[in-house]
């Protein structure tokens, strides 16, 4: 059997879809965050609980660097995982000092240096070519703002991306954007965050 349905409808669905895509990412990068830092907490009895204020920030730029040194090094434990994301985590989203240095001290007891220190030079490299892309769109207020904050856009890229193939008009983006917003876990003004997906998705579709 044949359904017709409305425009309306058919930008209902899929916004829908992309948001629910959208919100499943952030779900997962909260629970990746809090599994990492349970695990360090049980492992060191230090608390990085004030690494949570990052929301989904931190899974952002860290789930893709850890699935790489995962797929690189099959042999490391969800123990040795656990302390030497944390310790970039630490490294690049805190300036306790107190907390790297004994985190260091675990990483190196246990033979791990030499993969930390790869894990914080792609880190680094995925860091800077999402900054250098943020860049790219010419928002000059973020030379005022901590960029670091929006790097919890690095694994949703894919559904900006077919955002912009589809052509929506700005009513249904804006709707996207006002229930990525209303998710509650990422960080940074929301104006911000609307003008800059916006302009991704520009750029997409350039």
């Amino acid at each position: 059997m044949k359904i017709i349905i409305t425009e309306n409808q058919k930008n209902l669905l899929l916004t829908e879809g992309i948001t629910d895509g959208i919100i499943r990412g952030y779900k997962s990068m909260e629970k990746f965050t809090k599994n990492i830092l349970s695990e360090c907490k049980q492992i060191t009895g230090m608390d990085f609980g004030f690494l949570l204020s990052w929301g989904a920030t931190l899974g952002g730029l860290m789930m893709p660097v850890t699935q790489f040194i995962e797929g690189k090094y099959p042999e490391l434990t969800s123990v040795d995982i656990s302390l030497i994301v944390t310790g970039a985590m630490v490294t690049f989203y805190s300036s306790n000092k107190k907390s790297l240095s004994k985190i260091l001290t675990e990483i190196k007891e246990r033979g791990l240096i030499k993969v930390f220190d790869e894990l914080l030079n792609a880190t680094t490299k995925l860091k800077n070519t999402f900054l250098s892309f943020i860049e790219s769109l010419n928002l000059t207020f973020f030379k005022m703002s901590n960029m670091l904050a929006y790097t919890f856009l690095i694994p949703i890229l894919p559904q900006l991306y077919q955002m912009s193939q589809m052509g929506y008009d700005s009513v249904v983006m804006n709707e996207i954007i006002k229930r990525i917003l209303g998710y509650g876990i990422v960080l940074g003004s929301s104006v911000i965050i609307k003008q800059l997906i916006k302009k991704i998705i520009d750029r997409f579709r350039n």
